[in-house]
Formats: structure tokens, C-alpha cells, sequence
């Protein structure tokens, strides 16, 4: 193109010297033409080089204006092949977001339960990961789960489900079966062989259990962790050389997160507090039913009654810490998604068995524990509310009407939500040991106990997207 061999050397001449006084775009106009496609984010990367294409080749240029063209790219030195290649490589890169910091992005929210609060249909795929196979279908107003879910999600539900079906199933289906070897059977013998154990060893659940660290370490914890998930934070160090009562709310349905952080190590409870041995303390009447009293003894759990509680804080030594739900079975009837309303006025026994042994009430406060199922509107005084504080007080245990998700829907079942749970564990609050409290000193303890929950909820509301002016309801 640029030796044309019809055109004698002076027509060469003139043709270099028209092109270099060209006045239709100087090298200044070049340039701000680059730098304003530089600058435009708007454009996709297509678009861009069609423009520097149509910069080099104008279709409606005539042949000898396009070679006049070509030459002055050659031999301005402003811009070589090199560094309009790097341009045009920078203009590619230039999108809003590149792929790789939206998925960082994603990992984060799905990684944070905190950033995940607001929105309480978690248990649902998170919509930038699936595919339309992923979906969940919705027949007759049920919500169904989609038939690919990732493999870990599976192994996340088959646990919960394992533990759900052991608290509501282990016990009663276990003195069924009893029954039936017995009566209908040879094997009679296995069910007079665990009667005789049971006698033997029905007061153990009063003095400390039979707790297995194998059990506790199983690795299925961990996916019942990470099905909701749950997670433990501490406020302050713990003495291993002290005892302590930690007072744990609100109950919630069932008291899933207090059995995640304190009857498994799921969340690392002994690495947080190392040396200190948590006892999640539960109704007598759990301790009644055969294998279901076995197996959550191996977790670490005991009896709730006053001679349970005195041994831990006296026969078994040192750093170990007796976990109660303070709030008990009626304040499950107080669990609706939402809400915070603790049942604790009158709840002082805990804090006269603290000042009689020396050891350190601890608040703990679980975030998120009412919202892992839905309960039927049961307000103070309706009819529903009288019948249930009427079965309450002949069963032990409260009768609420509630409801989660299923294996395979999202709509009803026995599933809690996948929905976080924050446990917070407080400052301890030390106590000088008196052997006789009077009421005065037991009244003025269960206030600051209450005051130093109370700040607790306040300062780590705002991490789980609950609002500035919500408080603690105390009844």
C-alpha cells in the first residue's frame, strides 16, 4: 500500500505530504477518541472494537485515503500496534463487576449468617447457584423441594431430621417396642434385661451423666451447624477454676441451638472455653423414656432438678458449667418468629442455687431460636392459650401448636427452618457464696441478672438485623 508501482515518485512525494497535512483527524483527535471509548463503561467489548475498526477502516474513504490513513498509523509515534493492543485490552476489563468478584460476593452472604438474618426463607436454594431444575415447585399451595440439591445441602437435612425424630420419636417408640418383644416374642428377655438396667441406673441423670466426648465430636454435627447455621460467640474468658450456671434464652419450639453449642461440638464450645464442661440440663421426664435418656446423657445432659444442679456445682470439681433454659415449657408457648419475650420474672430458683454454691451466673442469649418454626396465634387469655397453660401444668411440658418444613416441602413438617441462630454467651456476673440467701439478696441478684442479659441483647442486636428500638419483653 504504500509503494503503488503506476505512480511515479513525485505523485509518492505529494501523497506524504498531503497525508501529513490531512486536517480530518490530527493525532490529538485520535487520542481523545480513545480516551472518551476508555472512559464509556457502558459499552460492551464488541462495541468497542467495532469503534477502533471503524476508526482504521472508513468504507466510504476512497482507496487512496484509506492507504493515507494507514500510513499515518505507521509512523505516529504516539500510539504503536503495542499499546493499542494494551488499550483495547484495558476497555475489555472494564465491566462494572467481573465475574470473579460477584461470586466472592455471593460466597460472602451465603458464608455470613448475619448478612442472611433478614431474610427468613433461607431454607430455600440461593438463587445464583441453581439452575431451573433447582427451583422449587409449588402444587395445591405446597411449596415442594427441587429434585437436584447440592449433595452437602442433603446430608445438612438428614441430620436435623435424625435429631427431630430422636426427641419426638426415640422414647415413646422405644417403650413400644419393649412392649411388643415382650408380649409377642421370643425376646422377651431384652426388654426385662433393659428393665433392670433402668432401675440400676435411673438416678445417674441426677449426678453428672454419662457424657462421651466420642459422641459429642461426631462429625455429623457439623452439617447440623451449617444446616441453619448456627454459631457461638463469646463476651469474655471463663475461669476454669470457678463453676458457673449459665442462664440460656429464650426456649424457642425446641431448643435447637442450645443442643448445637452446648450438647455437641459443633461449634467449638470447648476451644472458645477451653477446660470448662458444659451440662445441658433438661426436663426429668426426658429421663424417663428408654434409649432417648441414653443417648442424650452420652451429649453431655442431666436432669434439671435441684439435686442435678448441686452436684455439678459440687461433686464433679471444678469448670464445669450448668446450662439451663430458664425460661422452661411455658416459655415455648411465648415462640413466634420475631419475637423476644422471655418468661424469667419469676424465675429465682437458679439464681438462689448460684449464691448457695459461690458459682457465676453467665447470660446467654440465642438469636434466632424463635424463628425456627411457625406456631398457631395463642394470645394471653384466648381460648387456645387457657387449654395449653392447662395441659402444661398436668404434663410438665407445654402443648404448642406448631409447624416447620419437610423433608421434601417448605410448607409444613417437623423440620425446623434453615433459618441463623447467633448464641451469645455474656460476662459472667461472680457471686460471694452465701449458704442462706434471704429473699432481699436473692431479688436484688435476679435484677442485676436481668440488667446484664438485657445489655447483652442490646449491644448484639444490630448483628443480627434486629432493629434499634426493639427491646426485651420480661414476663
Amino acid at each position: 500500500m504504500v509503494e503503488t508501482p503506476d505512480e511515479t515518485e513525485l505523485v509518492q512525494e505529494k501523497k506524504i505530504e498531503e497525508m501529513v497535512q490531512t486536517p480530518d483527524e490530527t493525532e490529538l483527535v485520535q487520542e481523545k477518541k480513545i480516551e472518551e471509548m476508555v472512559q464509556t463503561p457502558d459499552e460492551t467489548e464488541l462495541v468497542q472494537e467495532e469503534k477502533i475498526e471503524e476508526m482504521v477502516e472508513t468504507p466510504v474513504e476512497t482507496e487512496s485515503v484509506q492507504e493515507e490513513k494507514v500510513e499515518e498509523m505507521v509512523e505516529t509515534p504516539v500510539e504503536t500496534e503495542s499499546v493499542q493492543e494494551e488499550k483495547v485490552e484495558e476497555m475489555g476489563e472494564m465491566p462494572d463487576e467481573t465475574d470473579s468478584v460477584q461470586e466472592e460476593k455471593i460466597e460472602e452472604i451465603k458464608e455470613n449468617p448475619m448478612l442472611r438474618s433478614a431474610n427468613l426463607e433461607l431454607e430455600k436454594p440461593f438463587e445464583s447457584e441453581v439452575h431451573e431444575s433447582m427451583h422449587p415447585t409449588t402444587m395445591f399451595g405446597v411449596e415442594f423441594a427441587p429434585l437436584i440439591i447440592p449433595l452437602e445441602r442433603r446430608l445438612q437435612t438428614t441430620v436435623v431430621l435424625h435429631l427431630v425424630a430422636t426427641f419426638f420419636f426415640m422414647g415413646y417408640g422405644s417403650i413400644l417396642l419393649g412392649l411388643y418383644l415382650l408380649f409377642f416374642t421370643r425376646y422377651w428377655w431384652l426388654t426385662v434385661l433393659y428393665a433392670g438396667w433402668f432401675v440400676y441406673d435411673i438416678e445417674t441423670c441426677n449426678r453428672g451423666g454419662r457424657r462421651s466426648e466420642w459422641v459429642r465430636n461426631w462429625p455429623i454435627w457439623e452439617h447440623y451447624r451449617n444446616y441453619f447455621p448456627v454459631s457461638l460467640k463469646k463476651s469474655a474468658d471463663l475461669d476454669p477454676n470457678k463453676n458457673y450456671i449459665f442462664g440460656y434464652h429464650p426456649h424457642g419450639i425446641i431448643p435447637l441451638g442450645a443442643m448445637c453449642n452446648f450438647g455437641t461440638e459443633g461449634t467449638g464450645f470447648s476451644k472458645l472455653f477451653p477446660n470448662i464442661k458444659p451440662y445441658l440440663l433438661m426436663l426429668q421426664g426426658i429421663f424417663w423414656l428408654p434409649f432417648l435418656r441414653d443417648y442424650m446423657m452420652t451429649a453431655g445432659g442431666c436432669s434439671v432438678s435441684k439435686s442435678s444442679i448441686e452436684w455439678i456445682l459440687t461433686k464433679e470439681g471444678k469448670g464445669n458449667a450448668a446450662v439451663i433454659v430458664i425460661g422452661g415449657a411455658q416459655e415455648a408457648l411465648e415462640a413466634h418468629p420475631g419475637t423476644h419475650t422471655l418468661k424469667l420474672k419469676a424465675r429465682k430458683g437458679f439464681v438462689k442455687l448460684a449464691l448457695r454454691h459461690g458459682a457465676s451466673l453467665v447470660p446467654v442469649y440465642s438469636f434466632g431460636e424463635n424463628d425456627l418454626f411457625d406456631q398457631a396465634e395463642n394470645p394471653v387469655g384466648s381460648k387456645l392459650r387457657e387449654l395449653q397453660n392447662y395441659l402444661t401444668s398436668k404434663l410438665g411440658m407445654s402443648p404448642p401448636i406448631f409447624h416447620g418444613r419437610g423433608v421434601f416441602n417448605y410448607s409444613f413438617g417437623l423440620i425446623p427452618y434453615r433459618r441463623p441462630v447467633m448464641t451469645v454467651v455474656g460476662k459472667p456476673l461472680d457471686l460471694e457464696k452465701v449458704e442462706n440467701p434471704d429473699e432481699t439478696l436473692v431479688s436484688q441478684t435476679h435484677e442485676k441478672y436481668i440488667s446484664e442479659l438485657c445489655s447483652l441483647f442490646d449491644t448484639h442486636k444490630t448483628e443480627f438485623g434486629i432493629g434499634e428500638d426493639v427491646k426485651l419483653t420480661i414476663i
